[in-house]
């Protein structure tokens, strides 16, 4: 049974983890680079969607991973020392993973229809383009600390993992 809660727990983790680094690393750098060369401005365009889009499935992913990894820390914590510094930095992820998905797209998403919908086919100046940038970044951000909140999970997880000799 531990080496199921422990496989469990290790599986939610990386899994999430595994998905913000191919996002970030791959997904993301790959759609922007190779999008626009072949269709142009639309390109972009496309490629904001394409990206923007798979945040919100990531999110998800991210939001169900986290129940799984706390439902199998509750019912496994006999097989930890502690269960609470990876819970709570679970919890953390969980926190501004919410955050990203029900405040920042949804605004990034009304910033982006009231200039017609093409961030890029507008003037940087334009207020609704510098609204876009300024919660694009701030959702860089909360990505990234996600994933040092998820880094530091795993090892907190497996730092207070049994060892039973």
């Amino acid at each position: 049974m531990r080496t199921l809660f422990h496989s469990l727990v290790y599986l939610a983790l990386g899994v999430w983890l595994g998905a913000l680094i191919f996002f970030g690393a791959v997904l993301a750098p790959l759609a922007f680079s190779q999008l626009p060369p072949l269709f142009g401005a639309q390109g972009l365009h496309a490629a904001g969607l394409i990206v923007g889009g798979s945040l919100v499935r990531l999110h998800w992913m991210g939001l169900f991973c986290a129940v799984v990894f706390l439902l199998v820390m509750v019912f496994a914590r006999s097989h930890y020392r502690s269960i609470i510094p990876q819970s709570v930095l679970v919890l953390l992820m969980v926190l501004l993973t919410a955050y990203s998905q029900f405040s920042i797209i949804p605004r990034m998403d009304t910033a982006r229809a009231s200039i017609g919908g093409n961030v890029d086919a507008v003037a940087p100046d334009n207020p609704g383009r510098q609204i876009f940038d300024s919660l694009h970044r701030t959702s860089t951000h909360v990505e990234g600390l996600v994933l040092l909140c998820g880094i530091a999970a795993l090892v907190a997880t497996a730092h207070w993992s049994r060892r039973e000799i």
